[in-house]
């Protein structure tokens, strides 16, 4: 995992990641993935939103704001937000193989999110 990491990590670069459908067919869980990037140096990935209530499937849900570059007019102001949706695994509906998707309650995440910042 250090070596996908490691050309932003060296450069001292800002970098953020999501988890995808092959990231826990290793010795750590999914939430341990995560977490082992959340506390990488110079990593600004989240676990989930940290305003979140309600509980919420997967683990590196979150969105992060670019805002303008200081000293323009769009200095403090949300110029893109991306957002970062862990797709999970593999199905667990036996009669849907194949891999896992996004699940309700990251989209009621995703859209309460999007409307706050509108």
């Amino acid at each position: 995992m250090e070596a996908a990491f490691a050309p932003a990590v060296a450069a001292g670069i800002p970098w953020a990641a999501v988890l995808g459908n092959h990231d826990q067919e290793s010795t750590l869980t999914r939430e341990e993935v995560m977490k082992y990037i959340v506390a990488m140096n110079h990593s600004i990935s989240f676990l989930n939103p940290p305003s979140t209530t309600a509980p919420m499937d997967g683990y590196g849900n979150y969105n992060l704001e670019v805002q303008g570059v200081a000293s323009s007019k769009l200095e403090n102001k949300s110029i893109l937000n991306l957002y970062f949706l862990d797709s999970g695994d593999y199905s667990t509906v036996p009669f849907i193989p194949g891999f896992d998707w996004i699940k309700p309650s990251q989209q009621v995440w995703f859209q309460t999110t999007s409307s706050l910042l509108q």
